[in-house]
């Protein structure tokens, strides 16, 4: 799971606005927590309608291929924005 990579990271600096890494880390949480089903975490503003998937809460987790592609582009995208080298 690509959030157990990062779970040192700064959340001040991942911010809490429903972002892409976000979304992974409701993910990751509601797929070992929650029996593969959305899950709330009422620190992020996680929003279907401005998330990558567009799941809403109680929603069966299930990626498809084109899914996780952009899903995995998009965090890494935020991921270089907030953590990446400053140059």
């Amino acid at each position: 799971m690509l959030d157990v990579f990062f779970t040192h990271r700064t959340r001040g600096v991942e911010g809490k606005n429903g972002n892409p890494i976000n979304e992974v880390r409701v993910l990751t949480q509601s797929l070992l927590e929650n029996d593969g089903r959305l899950g709330v975490d009422n620190t992020i503003k996680l929003k279907p309608e401005t998330s990558v998937l567009g799941l809403r809460v109680g929603d069966e987790i299930k990626l498809t291929a084109p899914d996780f592609t952009r899903l995995a582009d998009a965090y890494f995208d935020e991921m270089d924005a907030r953590f990446g080298a400053k140059g």
